[in-house]
């Protein structure tokens, strides 16, 4: 039953960390173009809807934290792609429109992917949990760290690429929290969890995580398929420090791979529908154009 368990407070988190994401999208899109990250932080915590959008995140959040607690990363972390669909009908909501069956069929897509990938990789936490690595934690911090800076300070570049540039970096910082996370549960009791550098790191690639992701849904507004980008990214790193990291198992034989590359694309082409398809909405709603459905 853990695994069920797990996989359903999973779920729970990603419904709510990704209607929480929407509302604090819409309450950054009200905001004219600031001189810099921390003026815009300043700015959109002053509004209702970005408090209401983090208190869902909260509860998103908690719930994430206890699937973590009881289940693999391997099987947690990717679930959080289904945070897309939730997205894609929170902003529904929040528009006032229906979805059309572009939309729906995108999002039937990513869910099947999801359910067709996981009953095939059976993620599997170790028996023994290994001494974990240090090494690839700390390649994924720089990596995100250099496309956080590239996204922040490469002006010249245009909003598309940095926008994509600060996603990018948002999912490695999330997809290396929910490692990081991970390994301090292990830790018998919540005070030695908190306590141990992990537990620290965690709390520092969260919070490099949602600063870069204000900027990037900021930037995003017009074009960007941010959640997208932030939502695959995430697991895709979260897995691979799982099975290097943490020691835990996916299958890996040669039919596995396939179906898992095939699961994978499905729930990419879903992706990119849905991304597009929202896109197109928010340019025809700026521009004041009706439209009859909203992703």
């Amino acid at each position: 039953m853990t695994p069920a368990i797990a996989l359903a407070a999973a779920l729970l988190g990603a419904c709510g960390i990704a209607t929480g994401t929407v509302l604090q999208q819409r309450a950054g899109q009200e905001i004219d173009e600031p001189d810099s990250t921390r003026t815009l932080l300043l700015r959109v915590v002053r509004r209702r809807r970005w408090w209401t959008g983090q208190a869902v995140i909260g509860v998103g959040w908690c719930s994430y934290a206890f699937a973590l607690h009881i289940g693999p990363v391997a099987l947690v972390q990717p679930v959080l792609v289904t945070g897309l669909v939730f997205g894609t009908i929170a902003s529904a909501r929040l528009a006032r429109r229906r979805l059309d069956r572009r939309l729906l069929g995108a999002s039937a897509a990513c869910v099947v992917g999801l359910a067709t990938f996981l009953a095939i990789a059976r993620p599997q936490a170790p028996l023994v949990p290994p001494a974990p690595a240090f090494l690839p934690l700390f390649g994924v911090a720089v990596a995100a760290a250099v496309l956080g800076t590239l996204g922040l300070r490469a002006v010249a570049w245009g909003e598309p690429t940095r926008a994509a540039l600060l996603a990018l970096a948002t999912g490695g910082f999330y997809g290396l929290t929910a490692t990081l996370f991970s390994t301090a549960l292990r830790e018998p009791g919540l005070v030695a969890a908190l306590t141990t550098w992990y537990a620290g790191g965690a709390v520092v690639t969260s919070v490099c995580g949602w600063a870069l992701s204000q900027r990037a849904l900021h930037l995003g507004r017009l074009n960007a398929p941010v959640n997208a980008v932030i939502g695959t990214t995430d697991p895709a790193v979260a897995v691979l420090l799982g099975v290097l990291v943490l020691g835990e198992r996916v299958a890996a034989g040669p039919l596995d791979l396939v179906g898992e590359i095939v699961a994978a694309a499905l729930v990419v082409a879903g992706t990119v529908v849905i991304t597009r398809q929202s896109a197109a909405v928010l340019r025809d709603d700026r521009a004041g154009v009706p439209t009859p459905a909203w992703g």
